[in-house]
């Protein structure tokens, strides 16, 4: 009896011991899994940027974007600032929007999203090109064929600020039969923006609101020999 009981106390002393070292063993290994997927992430050469890549550009050099996210090719991937990367692309005035995307392979793509111009603001002999959103974005020598010219007052106010936009919602509204013979368009408050025509003429579009209802009626009046159209108010349209 006293025999068999120390078997058994030896048996149960031998699971209980490979119990331990299968712990031990599985908690090693997990711990060596871990310190090598850290190390692999963070300090080997496997994941790190290879490339640093730009789509969506039309005006800007892609060097010019690339130098701007300042990702140095061999940073490990995970140590990309890819916030910061963002917020200094995005400071370029020609960009609109960016993302930038981490591949495993290395890869590092910066998409872009530019600004289009809808018009070109003169004011004091200068120019900069205004997109869509009333953004004052870029300073050009003179202004680009085929765009709309923008004559306001000082736009660093807030009704500045106003004109830039509602300025931007009547260029982009603009018909062919007026962007084919306007000299400028010009306003010194919201409700009395005006076109200067080549031929001497003026249209009085008014405000920014029901520009495209506006841009049909100017197409069809523009055909009638006038030196003043007064469409501000679309429904009562008036020549003289």
């Amino acid at each position: 009896m006293i025999r068999d009981a120390a078997t058994v106390f030896a048996a149960q002393r031998r699971r209980r011991r490979r119990r331990l070292l299968t712990r031990l063993g599985v908690t090693l290994g997990v711990l060596v899994l871990v310190v090598g997927t850290v190390w692999a992430v963070w300090f080997s050469p496997w994941f790190v940027v290879k490339t640093v890549t730009v789509t969506g550009n039309d005006t800007l050099d892609a060097q010019t974007v690339v130098a701007a996210a300042h990702i140095p090719v061999g940073t490990p991937l995970v140590r990309v600032d890819v916030a910061g990367a963002t917020d200094r692309v995005r400071a370029l005035p020609q960009v609109a929007g960016a993302e930038i995307v981490r591949h495993l392979t290395g890869a590092v793509q910066i998409r872009l999203t530019e600004r289009t111009a809808v018009y070109v603001l003169t004011q004091a002999g200068r120019y900069q090109l205004v997109d869509a959103t009333g953004t004052a974005y870029l300073p050009v020598d003179a202004p680009p064929a085929g765009l709309p010219l923008v004559r306001l007052p000082d736009v660093t106010t807030d009704a500045g600020a106003r004109l830039l936009d509602d300025a931007a919602v009547i260029a982009a509204n603009l018909p062919d039969a007026v962007r084919g013979q306007m000299v400028s368009l010009s306003a010194q408050t919201p409700d009395t923006f005006t076109i200067d025509l080549t031929n001497g003429a003026q249209i009085l579009w008014g405000s920014a609101e029901d520009s495209p209802l506006k841009a049909q009626v100017i197409t069809g009046l523009l055909a009638v020999k006038a030196s003043y159209y007064d469409i501000s108010s679309p429904s009562h349209p008036a020549t003289r």
